[in-house]
């Protein structure tokens, strides 16, 4: 049986709204991104965005609710600089859960702030602001 993948954005969350538009503002534009282009295939790509904590849609229900449109492995991309405990402990329990209750698969992909092309751009950032 083929996989049918699901892609979620972990942000750790906020109750603040304005902490959360960067978060939508980078789903929204990874939504529209041509999905040919980032899987050389037709089929589309989906992404979507939850929170660890303090806001929703929270890991659980975003895996729920795709887990209800028939996705059956949901790679998790967490939108964090570095592997804290929140990422070395809590998601990995989080995430062993869901796959009990829901019955399918998770992968936890390594936070993007630990990726050399994000730290260059932060870098080049703050040396602009110096």
């Amino acid at each position: 049986m083929n996989d049918k993948i699901a892609n979620i954005l972990l942000a750790h969350g906020s109750r603040d709204p304005q902490w959360q538009r960067p978060f939508n503002d980078m789903t929204h534009a990874i939504k529209q991104h041509d999905a040919a282009s980032l899987t050389g295939s037709s089929q589309p790509v989906v992404v979507e965005l939850a929170y660890m904590e303090l806001c929703e849609p929270s890991l659980e229900q975003m895996c729920e609710q795709l887990s209800q449109q028939g996705f059956n492995l949901i790679n998790v991309y967490p939108v964090f600089f570095a592997a804290g405990t929140h990422l070395r402990i809590d998601v990995p329990k989080q995430l062993k859960a869901i796959e009990a209750e829901l019955g399918l698969k998770t992968k936890l992909h390594p936070p993007v702030g630990q990726e050399k092309a994000v730290q260059d751009a932060i870098t080049q950032v703050i040396l602009k602001r110096l």
